[in-house]
């Protein structure tokens, strides 16, 4: 990935921040790190000595986004800072030209109503630029490995999708967080379609049911998932295609994770933040336009699933 110039903002790894592994990844494809941001001077020592004695990249760190871009000169910002920033942080991105891949959600204004044209102008400046506009969401990268576990399942009608996470946020954040992930999941799948009949089961402090219908242009999908805040690792996760279940489980030591089926079958998996990363980097070299309708509908529906749980 020789010319690929990447900085990342939130390269220091808080609760389930993954911008360490952005950057590690990144690296390890050939693009270099050529700058990172933070909010402090000390949070930007502590995320660059990490950095460097860690995955052996050798970067600099600044405070002031406008400053490192102009001295770092990168063609690529990674969006990894806490959602509340996301659309500064894009703004700034649109303005100086950037492709960027962003954590999920696109945006999110707390206590304020989603405005869809404002999303929709803001992804089309990426769009009319010929820049790439991309969501970290990874769970469809480990398709490949549930239907290596499930064959058959591929050629199945899908009419019903559960899935299981363990966010660290708690009340309407735990959503905002989680729902991203399975909307992902959703669109891959089935394509753009609408959100229907949303409702919310709070069944105890920590554990919250959503559930809602998804009417798309092959049909409509029964969508139930459930959200346990884990603030610590490793965190519950998981997911089913009709009546075709994997659990996640995760070796601390190298952070390698694992399918287990049905049956108990259990398989290796590729990581799928890797595989996105990968995917991103082959997507800017090939000139893949910004998937603009996917990325609004996300918005989209995750607005309509938020304001519909009243929770």
């Amino acid at each position: 990935m020789s010319g690929q110039r990447a900085l990342i903002i939130g390269a220091r790894r808080r609760n389930q921040g993954l911008g360490e592994f952005i950057a590690q990844y990144f690296h390890e494809q050939g693009a270099e790190v050529c700058g990172i941001v933070g909010t402090s001077p000390t949070s930007v020592e502590e995320a660059l000595h990490h950095l460097k004695n860690r995955y052996g990249i050798h970067t600099q760190g600044f405070t002031d986004l406008p400053e490192a871009i102009e001295r770092s000169q990168p063609n690529i910002m990674v969006i990894a800072s806490p959602n509340q920033y996301h659309l500064e942080h894009l703004q700034v991105a649109a303005k100086y030209k950037l492709s960027c891949l962003c954590e999920k959600p696109l945006f999110w204004k707390d206590h304020e109503p989603l405005v869809q044209r404002e999303v929709e102008t803001l992804v089309d400046r990426f769009h009319r630029n010929g820049k790439l506009l991309q969501l970290v969401t990874q769970w469809p990268c480990t398709l490949d490995d549930f239907f290596s576990l499930y064959p058959d399942a591929k050629n199945e009608p899908l009419q019903r999708l559960s899935m299981l996470l363990g966010p660290v946020s708690s009340g309407i954040n735990r959503v905002v967080d989680s729902l991203p992930h399975v909307l992902s999941m959703i669109h891959s799948l089935v394509g753009i379609g609408s959100v229907k009949n949303v409702s919310g089961y709070q069944e105890d402090e920590k554990r919250l049911k959503v559930s809602f219908d998804y009417h798309h242009a092959g049909g409509h999908l029964e969508v139930k998932v459930i959200l346990v805040q884990s603030p610590e690792r490793p965190r519950p996760a998981g997911y089913a295609l009709n009546s075709s279940l994997v659990w996640r489980t995760i070796r601390q030591k190298d952070y390698q994770m694992f399918f287990s089926g049905n049956s108990g079958e259990r398989i290796r998996v590729k990581d799928p933040l890797k595989k996105l990363v990968r995917r991103f980097l082959d997507d800017l070299e090939n000139g893949q336009p910004t998937d603009r309708e996917t990325i609004v509908a996300s918005m989209t529906d995750l607005n309509k699933i938020v304001e519909n749980l009243n929770l």
